[in-house]
C-alpha cells in the first residue's frame, strides 16, 4: 500500500472542497471494505483519503409515507438489514442487505460505498433499481438526481465525476398492494458473490393483475440490467403460472452475462430464468396471502 494523506471532513462543504481541490487524486473513505483492499493490492493509489463520517447528513435514514425513503451514503448495510421499517416496507432491500458478505463486513460496508464500487455482482444495486431508486449526486457547483439504473457505466465505473460525491439514494413509497423481493444464487450460502441476483418489485390490483413492475438483474451483464421485456409481458396481466413462466424466459433476452471462474454465461442465463420465475411467484403468493381475510 502506498503512502497517503488522511483528511477528516466534518461538513459536507468541507468534503466537497477537498474533492475539488485534489480532483483525480482523492478517494472517499466510507467503510473501506472495498477501497482499502484495492489500495493494498496497489490497484488504486490515491494521494488523499477523505473520511466524511463526521457529516451527519450522509448517515441519514429517513422515511416519509408520502415522499418515500432516503438512505444516506454512509448508512451501513447492517443498518438496512436490521431496520424493522426496511423489513416491513422494503423487503427486497432487507433481503439483499442480509446476503452481503459477513456480519462484520455488513457492519462496516456502506450503501454508498457498495454502489460506487460498481461490482456487477453487487447485491444492493438490483434491489435498489427494482425499487426505482434515484441517486443524489453533488459537487461544489451543482446537484443532480440520477436514476440508479443509469448510475453504472461499466464494471467498477459510474457516472460520478472526480469532483462529485454520492450523497444519498431516494426510493419512492411502495404501492399499497406492492411488494419487493431479492433472490441470490451463489455457490455458498454466505460470504460469496452472486452468480446471479434478481430483484422484483411489483404491485397488483384487486383482481390479481400486475400493475407497475420492475425487474433488475445482477451479475447478468457488465452493469445491473432491467429486464424490460419481462416487465412488459407481465404488466396488466394476471399473475398466473403461464404468464410468469413466459416472462421469465423473456428476462433471459435482456441478460448479457459473461463466463468466468464462477459460472458460464449459459448457466447464468438459465439462472436468470429460474430466479425471475421464483421471485415473481414469491411476491404473487405473498400478496395473495396478505389480501386473504384473517
Amino acid at each position: 500500500m502506498n503512502a497517503f494523506e488522511y483528511r477528516r471532513a466534518q461538513t459536507l462543504d468541507e468534503a466537497l472542497e477537498l474533492l475539488a481541490q485534489y480532483a483525480g487524486d482523492v478517494r472517499i473513505l466510507a467503510g473501506g471494505t472495498d477501497l482499502l483492499v484495492k489500495m493494498w493490492n496497489t490497484r488504486l493509489r490515491p494521494r488523499i483519503l477523505v473520511d466524511p463520517k463526521g457529516v451527519r447528513e450522509l448517515q441519514e435514514l429517513r422515511y416519509d409515507p408520502v415522499e418515500g425513503l432516503t438512505i444516506g451514503a454512509l448508512v451501513t448495510i447492517r443498518d438496512l438489514e436490521t431496520s424493522p421499517l426496511i423489513r416491513s416496507r422494503f423487503r427486497g432491500l432487507s433481503d439483499a442487505a442480509g446476503l452481503l458478505g459477513s456480519c462484520q463486513i455488513r457492519s462496516r460496508a456502506t450503501v454508498g460505498g457498495n454502489l460506487c464500487n460498481a461490482s456487477p455482482a453487487a447485491d444492493m444495486a438490483p434491489s435498489l433499481i427494482g425499487l426505482g431508486a434515484e441517486a443524489r449526486v453533488i459537487s461544489r457547483m451543482e446537484e443532480r438526481q440520477v436514476p440508479l439504473e443509469e448510475f453504472f457505466t461499466g464494471p467498477g465505473q459510474t457516472v460520478l465525476r472526480d469532483v462529485e460525491l454520492l450523497a444519498s439514494v431516494h426510493i419512492p413509497s411502495p404501492a399499497p398492494r406492492g411488494e419487493c423481493r431479492y433472490v441470490k444464487h451463489s455457490i455458498r450460502r454466505a460470504m460469496d458473490l452472486a452468480i446471479v441476483g434478481v430483484a422484483v418489485a411489483l404491485g397488483t390490483d384487486e383482481g390479481d393483475r400486475c400493475g407497475d413492475i420492475r425487474i433488475a438483474l445482477g451479475a447478468a451483464g457488465p452493469v445491473p440490467i432491467r429486464a424490460r421485456k419481462a416487465e412488459e409481458r407481465l404488466r396488466g396481466r394476471r399473475l398466473d403460472d403461464r404468464s410468469i413462466q413466459e416472462a421469465s424466459r423473456m428476462a433471459v433476452e435482456d441478460a448479457r452475462p459473461m463466463s468466468d471462474i464462477r459460472a458460464s454465461a449459459g448457466y447464468r442465463r438459465e439462472m436468470v430464468r429460474v430466479l425471475t420465475e421464483r421471485t415473481v411467484r414469491q411476491i404473487r403468493d405473498a400478496l395473495r396471502q396478505r389480501s386473504e381475510p384473517a
